[in-house]
């Protein structure tokens, strides 16, 4: 659409994942990473592949398991409010956010069954229409343009497949995943803003807890390292001055892995439109995508706002 090939698109993505049993859907999942070459001495790829990366953060920053906790606690408490929400019933015993190995069991190393996004059957979609298309909608809909929500500013970076090959290029670099805090970056500026706070909220892809840690200091609104202070502080809960998934994320709404990346633009979408019922924050005029492919290998960014 923006090189002027298309008016309108209709982005689909759909995951059928509650088919088949846990093992084999791992199996299946795992065929994202580098097969035969990463992840080959484990029962379950992915928390093998983020207990790593958390083992990673914590040699060159430090990690404390109880900000990991929090963050799943956050974001299933999120869940209640959305009624798409897999997990929105669910209830927990005390110690279940905790290291607890009887309430909430070790999956791979460090990664608890807490801090695991959801196995989950879904769909989503959005039709995407140039500015003129959008115009004429408006018009028959009796709307101003500027009340429909667009995509403001969009960034994408690819990195090398293995993640051993991630973590040795980024040995010497403040961050661990420095092409994902490009990713954000890019998107934020080409929408006109100068930092991730001039937003007012993000929806991230926290397949693990630890992938949303990683999201918060590689979006700049921690320094590199110090994701455990928003979450101390309170500013990544819905009340907080920068809430992140709101929907829910991964770990309370679900990750139907082929459509979480459409279900976070469109979440944005219903936030920024005033349409996210329950789970609508305070306020909510432009807000943040960050969405991952296998260990990060690719990364893409959207700014969804209105006006």
């Amino acid at each position: 659409i923006e090189a002027g090939h298309y008016d309108t698109a209709c982005v689909l993505g759909l995951e059928l994942m509650r088919n088949v049993n846990g093992k084999t859907g791992a199996e299946y999942l795992g065929s994202a990473a580098w097969q035969g070459r990463e992840a080959t001495d484990c029962d379950f790829p992915w928390p093998f592949l983020f207990d790593r990366i958390t083992r990673e953060y914590d040699q060159r920053y430090g990690v404390n398991s109880d900000h990991l906790n929090a963050i799943a606690q956050i974001n299933f408490g999120n869940a209640k409010r959305n009624p798409r929400a897999q997990t929105r019933a669910w209830e927990f015993p005390e110690g279940a956010f905790s290291c607890d190995d009887e309430r909430n069991p070790v999956i791979e190393g460090c990664v608890r069954k807490q801090d695991c996004g959801q196995i989950t059957d879904g769909a989503a979609c959005v039709i995407l229409a140039s500015e003129d298309k959008a115009r004429q909608h408006a018009a028959r809909l009796g709307i101003k343009l500027a009340d429909i929500p667009r995509i403001k500013g969009w960034g994408h970076r690819s990195a090398p497949l293995l993640l051993e090959r991630k973590l040795a290029l980024s040995a010497n670099d403040r961050l661990v995943f420095p092409h994902a805090n490009k990713t954000m970056v890019e998107a934020i500026l080409r929408a006109g803003f100068r930092h991730v706070t001039d937003l007012d909220g993000l929806e991230t892809h926290d397949c693990f807890s630890v992938t949303e840690y990683m999201a918060i200091d590689h979006s700049g609104l921690t320094a590199p390292g110090e994701s455990w202070k928003a979450v101390e502080e309170g500013r990544i809960t819905r009340d907080g001055d920068f809430p992140i998934n709101p929907s829910g994320g991964l770990i309370g709404l679900g990750h139907p892995v082929g459509a979480t990346g459409v279900r976070m633009v469109l979440d944005c979408a219903r936030q920024v439109s005033g349409r996210a019922g329950a789970y609508q924050l305070p306020k909510a005029e432009n807000m943040l995508t960050f969405n991952v492919g296998g260990s990060t290998t690719t990364c893409a960014s959207f700014v969804v706002g209105v006006g």
